[in-house]
């Protein structure tokens, strides 16, 4: 599981917040998406 879809706070719908740490700095999703494709 990667995480829950909820709808709090203001959103205006149901979505999920996907983050990645690396050595406790944010990393770009994509990033590593397209890195692990290769």
């Amino acid at each position: 599981m990667i995480g829950d879809v909820g709808s709090t706070g203001r959103s205006t719908g149901p979505h999920l917040h996907y983050e990645i740490f690396h050595h406790g700095k944010v990393v770009n999703p994509r990033q590593v998406m397209l890195a692990q494709a290769r």
